[in-house]
C-alpha cells in the first residue's frame, strides 16, 4: 500500500466539513481518547477509532478519511459526546462529514437503499407500508382496540411534510442521489480506516 503523501493534504478540511458550524470546538480536543474507549463500535471494530478519525480532521487527510467504510459505522449513540471533556459533537461531526463523502461520489451505497423511503415521506408522509398480508394484519390489531383501520395522514399534513423536505434541500439531496447513481459515479470505499498506518506483515503481500 503506498505511503501517505503530506504534501497532498487538505488545510481547509475542517472547515469544509463543519460547514454548518455544529461543531466549532474541535481544535480543542485533548486527544485523550475517552470517545474511543467509550465507543460500542471501537470495542466491536478495533480499526475504528474516533479520535483518530478527529485527528486525520484536523492534519487534513481528506482523500483516507472520505474514502473510508469506518465512516459509516457511527451509530450516533452520542457515547462519545457523553464523556468528552470540551463538549466535542462528535456525531454531530460524523453527520456532515458523511455528506462530504456523499458529495465526493463515496458511501452511496449506504444511503440510496432508503432513498425510496424518503421519497415515499416526501409524497404520502409514511415512509414504509408493508405489503398487503402486512396491512390487513394491522387493519385487524387497528380494529380490535377500537381504532380507524388504518392511519390516514391528512392533505395539510402531507403538505407541510414536503413543504419541510422543499425547504431543508433534502429533496434536491434526494434527486442528485438518484442522478449519481443511475450515472454510476460511485466510488468504492476503503474497509480498514487503519489501512496503511499498521501493516501486518502476515497480510502484506506487496
Amino acid at each position: 500500500m503506498p505511503r501517505e503523501n503530506m504534501t497532498e493534504w487538505d488545510n481547509e478540511l475542517y472547515q469544509k466539513v463543519d460547514r454548518y458550524n455544529l461543531v466549532p470546538n474541535l481544535e480543542q480536543c485533548l486527544q485523550c481518547g475517552k470517545c474511543t474507549g467509550n465507543c460500542p463500535v471501537a470495542a466491536m471494530h478495533p480499526s475504528y477509532n474516533p479520535r483518530q478519525i478527529v485527528h486525520d480532521i484536523l492534519a487534513g487527510d481528506s482523500d483516507r478519511i472520505l474514502q473510508s467504510e469506518e465512516i459509516w459505522r457511527c451509530m450516533w449513540c452520542a457515547n462519545c459526546y457523553r464523556v468528552c471533556p470540551v463538549d466535542i459533537h462528535y456525531p454531530l461531526l460524523m453527520m456532515q462529514l458523511r455528506y462530504l463523502a456523499l458529495e465526493n461520489g463515496y458511501g452511496l451505497k449506504y444511503v440510496t437503499p432508503i432513498n425510496k423511503y424518503a421519497y415515499r415521506a416526501f409524497t404520502g408522509g409514511l415512509t414504509f407500508i408493508p405489503g398487503q398480508r402486512g396491512v390487513d394484519k394491522i387493519k385487524g390489531l387497528r380494529e380490535g382496540i377500537g381504532v380507524e383501520p388504518w392511519p390516514k395522514v391528512s392533505e395539510k399534513a402531507i403538505a407541510e411534510y414536503g413543504a419541510i423536505f422543499e425547504q431543508t434541500g433534502a429533496v434536491d439531496w434526494m434527486k442528485a442521489l438518484d442522478e449519481v447513481q443511475a450515472k454510476g459515479e460511485e466510488k468504492p470505499v476503503k474497509l480498514s480506516f487503519m489501512g496503511g498506518r499498521l501493516i501486518d506483515e502476515r497480510y502484506d503481500t506487496e
